[in-house]
């Protein structure tokens, strides 16, 4: 039976939500922090916080050997370069070592389902290959696992697109996406580790609302109260420009090209009938955002 559970990635619009949701359903929950002074000041009392770094094979042994399951959501940052330590590979391989020593019955981790609805031939992007390499590390590890690829969050709007006063997406999205919050996403993660088993399962997530980028940003504008926004198109050749000289820029682009090319299809009706149907749409996430 699973009653404590490691969190890898804690602390941002995502992972903080999924952490709090694990708690509030009755799981100890336990966060490891480079600063644990600062992780204290945005986590309750209910939440274990163990200071420690990924990097460091003690600290993980130190942290795991108290647990029960793993949950991973871990990314890649826009200034990382190929032949950089990846904590979605490197790290997780470190996980998953220190895991199969302290006996952990189960991996939860988040992946995308970007990587796989790309069009106009195969797209090499490294960071694709490097989630697709944290999947099957995941795979065969031997433990049991729960992956779960995901659509577009509806959070981005406000951590990543919105720029003061603006709405920006670089580029133009030619195919519509499924849109998920992170709060149906949480539920998901919860129902999950309800479900007893030894099996391994891998979910799609994805939400009622399917838009283009474009049609998405709008809406979110037009039913956002806190301020009025605009939405801006950021020209695509501009981003490709800026990329010559910064590692940022070149992230940007192939990120955003990705997801202009992302032919998203349904398939979450399994992980409907097994976790929960969404229940947020983004009409009402952007009022009461």
């Amino acid at each position: 039976m699973i009653k404590n559970i490691a969190v890898f990635g804690s602390t941002d619009f995502l992972d903080l939500p999924i952490t709090m949701s694990l708690a509030d359903a009755g799981y100890n929950v336990s966060v490891m922090a480079k600063d644990a002074e600062a992780a204290r000041a945005v986590f309750p009392a209910n939440i274990n916080i163990v200071e420690g770094n990924l990097y460091y094979h003690h600290d993980l042994k130190r942290f795991l050997s108290t647990q029960d399951a793993v949950y991973c959501s871990l990314s890649i940052d826009m200034k990382e370069r190929p032949d950089d330590f990846h904590s979605e590979t490197d790290g997780l391989r470190e996980i998953i070592n220190v895991s199969l020593e302290c006996g952990i019955k189960r991996i939860s981790y988040l992946s995308s389902i970007l990587q796989y609805n790309q069009v106009d031939g195969e797209n090499n992007w490294w960071v694709f290959g490097v989630k697709k390499d944290a999947v099957n590390y995941v795979r065969d590890c031997g433990i049991p696992y729960t992956i779960f690829y995901a659509s577009t969050f509806m959070e981005n709007f406000l951590s990543t697109y919105k720029k003061g006063k603006i709405i920006s997406h670089v580029g133009v999205s030619r195919f519509p996406i499924y849109f998920i919050s992170v709060s149906d996403y949480a539920k998901s993660v919860v129902n999950s580790f309800k479900r007893l088993g030894t099996e391994d399962e891998e979910y799609f997530l994805q939400g009622m609302d399917c838009y283009t980028m474009q049609e998405a940003a709008r809406i979110f504008i037009k039913h956002y109260t806190k301020e009025n926004l605009k939405f801006q198109t950021f020209p695509m050749w501009m981003a490709k420009f800026l990329a010559i000289f910064s590692n940022k820029w070149k992230f940007i682009a192939e990120l955003s090209e990705a997801l202009n090319n992302n032919n998203e299809i349904f398939v979450a009706e399994s992980t409907w009938e097994a976790l929960g149907r969404p229940e947020v749409r983004l009409v009402d996430f952007a009022k009461n955002s």
